[in-house]
């Protein structure tokens, strides 16, 4: 049986949201227009084919009061009758402080306008997913205050314009639910002044208190989502404040943290093979440990969050154009790895290392895996080092993530340390020979030895 007051569904692929909007617009419908796009979900109010409101269900709502406070538009005496009357609705507390005259009708009207376009911003973008309309008279009946309806077309023209200030942001380490929290500043007085920011800079730092996602922030200084990521960065990149987005977080260390375990275990699975097999088990370890990073960094990329749902083939083309010129960069350094592994489907395909021993024998075999061991460990870490900094930026944990990754990566160095002076004792060996040495004056396998691998493309921890 179909909904009671469902008059309109499908999907996004076939009919998107700007489509679908203005196909109500015209027709001068009445009801809520519900959107989803995986974990994504949006509600638009509509009235005679204008919106009237927008909801967005699972994320919370701002606290406009606390915000205003910290701005000093809310007399702090005032805040807890405030409060107690509005509850946690921002529409209801602003229709409110109307009537106390902290606000104009005017601001009210264009606080709504404006979160209707930063929702509908990010909805737009949403390829995948699907819709339904209903008549839902109730919830429009609702609405608290005579705000005027929005016209469809100047929502969606000013929606479009947002969104292309989001793709023109640049590699941004946030999102519209980042939240960032002020740095210790042993030096700062107190004078905001001789911080050397302007008027919305200083805005965005005020309310970077580790309570306010960005999004919030966004809609209590009517400054585009966009633009608060922009000033935020500049804020992280000055020290002043650091990402605490806890949820975020928590996902990120359970996946990382998950994966490094992972690594580890393969890696300490020795049973003292030849060296050709032990080369092997760490290229083999290093290539799955990238692959998990890759498959990671699919779900928690910040050009993919706050899209919807997302086709594989995008995501294996974002990965594809992100990590794809730093594979092509390193096998110009190590052209045996040039045909035997590449990027496909979005993951690292490197099976044709493991049937090496089947085309090649002796010293060029060893040779090959030594040129995958070097390529794999460059590699590995180039894309550790953009997924960090990509999804968490400079963060308290963003450092608790590069000590997990030094741990690991001090196995994976002093392995590599190991083969290094088994093949230099090994071509030492070699050339004695040749010179009628005896055997004997070979090097011993406790030597020092210098890495093979060029000075600049050398690891070093503290």
């Amino acid at each position: 049986m179909e909904p009671q007051g469902r008059i309109l569904d499908g999907n996004l692929e076939t009919l998107g949201l700007q489509a679908t909007l203005k196909m109500l617009a015209l027709s001068g419908k009445t009801g809520v227009l519900s959107v989803t796009s995986g974990q994504e979900r949006l509600a638009i109010l509509l009235e005679n084919g204008h919106i009237i409101d927008l909801e967005e269900p699972g994320t919370p709502a701002p606290d406009l009061i606390d915000m205003f406070r910290l701005l000093g538009r809310i007399p702090r005496q005032q805040v807890h009758e405030l409060r107690q009357l509005s509850g946690s609705n921002p529409t209801t507390a602003m229709a409110i402080m109307v009537q106390w005259g902290l606000i104009t009708q005017a601001d009210l009207q264009a606080r709504i306008e404006f979160r209707v376009i930063q929702a509908i911003s990010r909805a737009v973008r949403w390829e995948r997913g699907r819709f339904e309309f209903h008549r839902d008279i109730s919830a429009l009946h609702a609405r608290v205050g005579a705000q005027q309806p929005l016209n469809v077309d100047h929502v969606l023209l000013e929606s479009l314009r947002l969104a292309d200030e989001w793709g023109r942001t640049g590699p941004l380490s946030l999102s519209r639910l980042t939240v960032a929290r002020w740095m210790p500043q042993p030096e700062f007085k107190g004078d905001v002044s001789g911080l050397g920011l302007n008027r919305d800079e200083i805005s965005v730092l005020c309310l970077s208190n580790g309570q306010f996602p960005l999004n919030a922030i966004s809609y209590a200084l009517t400054i585009a989502e966009p633009q608060v990521a922009i000033i935020m960065q500049k804020l992280l990149e000055l020290g002043l404040i650091e990402v605490v987005d806890a949820r975020l977080e928590t996902e990120l260390e359970r996946s990382l943290v998950n994966l490094l375990t992972q690594s580890q275990h393969q890696l300490s699975q020795d049973n003292r093979p030849s060296p050709e097999q032990r080369m092997l088990v760490l290229v083999r370890t290093m290539g799955t440990c990238i692959n998990g990073l890759l498959a990671h960094h699919a779900t928690y990329a910040r050009a993919l969050r706050g899209r919807g749902e997302l086709s594989h083939v995008e995501v294996n083309r974002y990965l594809t154009a992100t990590f794809g010129p730093q594979l092509a960069q390193l096998q110009r350094e190590f052209p045996r790895m040039e045909e035997i592994v590449r990027f496909e489907d979005g993951h690292l395909e490197f099976r044709d290392i493991e049937s090496l021993d089947r085309v090649v024998r002796g010293q060029e075999l060893a040779d090959c895996l030594w040129d995958a061991v070097c390529l794999f460990s460059q590699l590995m870490q180039r894309v550790f080092d953009r997924v960090l900094a990509d999804e968490v930026g400079k963060s308290r944990v963003g450092r608790q993530f590069e000590d997990l990754w030094a741990a690991f990566l001090r196995e994976i160095d002093e392995e590599i340390e190991r083969h290094t002076r088994r093949r230099a004792a090994t071509r030492a060996h070699t050339e004695r020979g040749a010179h009628g040495r005896h055997p004997a004056d070979t090097f011993s396998s406790g030597a020092s030895y210098a890495y093979e691998v060029a000075p600049d493309q050398r690891r070093r921890f503290n």
